[in-house]
């Protein structure tokens, strides 16, 4: 709360703005898809909530949800990006191993799992920050473009060691 409260006081109520619609609707996505995946995978586990017309629901939430998103700015995908990865850095460093779920069931093979997703993350971020710098009515475009290639050659190298370790 408070490292959130300090960011939102020294950044634009616009960044913050389209961060907060970003990450809200990525999030209803993830839950779209979980219900899609649990009521496959897990269909006689209790709900707490019944969902109408699967899978139609869901995959409408999906759409209309990247449908909304595909609308921000780029910047803004960038910074959803670099903050998955800043995620997937804790998960990979502390998570994995510290999981009360998860005593017992750690392979090494998660780390593969995560290398992959981090490798997409990495490609996704080069790639929308290179689109982005060829905007030219981006102001800031160099600066993002040169920390996005920094940070994910940073996460490149850390992915390739997870994958490493995998092995």
């Amino acid at each position: 709360m408070v490292i959130v409260s300090v960011f939102a006081a020294f950044v634009p109520a616009r960044v913050v703005g389209e961060m907060t619609s970003i990450g809200t609707l990525f999030a209803f996505i993830l839950v779209c898809i979980g219900v899609l995946i649990m009521r496959k995978k897990m269909p006689d586990a209790p709900r707490a909530f019944r969902t109408p017309l699967v899978p139609f629901v869901p995959i409408a939430g999906v759409l209309v949800c990247l449908f909304m998103m595909v609308f921000l700015p780029l910047d803004t995908w960038i910074r959803l990006i670099v903050w998955m990865m800043i995620g997937f850095d804790l998960y990979l460093f502390y998570g994995m191993k510290n999981s009360i779920l998860n005593k017992g069931n750690f392979s090494l093979g998660n780390y593969k799992t995560i290398a992959y997703s981090g490798f997409g993350m990495v490609i996704a971020l080069i790639v929308i920050a290179y689109i982005n710098s060829m905007d030219t009515e981006v102001e800031e475009g160099n600066f993002l473009f040169n920390f996005s290639l920094v940070f994910a050659i940073i996460h490149a190298l850390i992915y390739t060691y997870s994958f490493k370790k995998s092995r």
